[in-house]
């Protein structure tokens, strides 16, 4: 079955030109986690911090059934093929794949029908990405897909949890088992190394989220464009520190990024009254 995987990958890097992989280069992007986290991030900044949570929350549970499948199968990348990127890790399943199916999964039926067709060609245009560009097999993508949009429906269900969800240690009876189970799963990713950077990103986040929490602050920005515009430009630039450097620096600033998200920006934007 690779050999004919491969033919596939072949034949679509037959029609490669600076164009096309700049395009693809650029589509891959939709299944990348900082993109989400950023979404989370604009959620959180306008007073909605349950839906920023659900955001979140799904990059984890993808990173966690994912990239642990990743881990257990252990399927190498495609060999042979142009070099037009380069993943590091295991090739079964697409991380990306299913991360934009499960998110496309999750909002499907909370989106007008024009906008869920222009995310439904996304998704496949993410898929269509990691097979051009060489990093995965169809089947990858195609396991991908139909991993996450499961996911996707299954955070519809924790949704309707998180919803009715004070988090706060004095509900301990509702939440602490919420609570504990995202501890247990970030826990469980730092075996999965591929995963590690944005692992710090969700604790910082989580941990954020929880501090947010216990205040009494009800965040609705003066100006929202602001808020946001800022924001994602001080967020974008602790990411991409964060890119160019390496090991404990860039997992610290990953942590940083995701403190920002839920408990230092916000309280910028309380304090400051933007």
């Amino acid at each position: 079955m690779v050999f004919e995987e491969i033919l596939i990958n072949q034949f679509l890097q037959s029609f490669s030109t600076p164009t096309l992989n700049l395009f693809f280069k650029l589509i891959t992007y939709f299944g990348h986690p900082i993109v989400w986290m950023l979404l989370a991030a604009w959620y959180f900044w306008v007073g909605k911090e349950k839906k920023s949570f659900m955001v979140a929350s799904t990059i984890l549970f993808v990173g966690f059934i994912a990239g642990g499948l990743k881990e257990l199968i252990a399927r190498p990348r495609p060999e042979g093929l142009l070099p037009i990127s380069t993943d590091e890790g295991f090739s079964f399943p697409s991380g990306h794949a299913t991360l934009s199916s499960a998110f496309f999964g999750f909002y499907e039926k909370k989106l007008k029908r024009k906008i869920k067709w222009i995310m439904f060609a996304l998704v496949i245009l993410t898929a269509i990405s990691r097979i051009y560009l060489g990093v995965h097999y169809l089947t990858d993508v195609l396991a991908g897909l139909v991993l996450g949009y499961i996911i996707g429906k299954a955070m519809l269900i924790l949704e309707k949890r998180v919803e009715k969800a004070r988090f706060h240690i004095s509900a301990m009876k509702e939440e602490g088992l919420i609570v504990l189970l995202f501890i247990a799963i970030i826990a469980g990713l730092y075996f999965l190394p591929e995963y590690l950077y944005m692992v710090q990103a969700l604790l910082g986040y989580y941990l954020g989220f929880a501090i947010f929490a216990h205040t009494k602050i009800k965040l609705k920005p003066k100006h929202p464009k602001i808020a946001l515009s800022f924001g994602t430009v001080i967020f974008g630039g602790i990411g991409g520190a964060a890119y160019i450097t390496h090991d404990a620096l860039a997992m610290l600033l990953f942590f940083i990024g995701g403190l920002f998200i839920s408990i230092i920006w916000p309280l910028i934007i309380h304090k400051a009254k933007i």
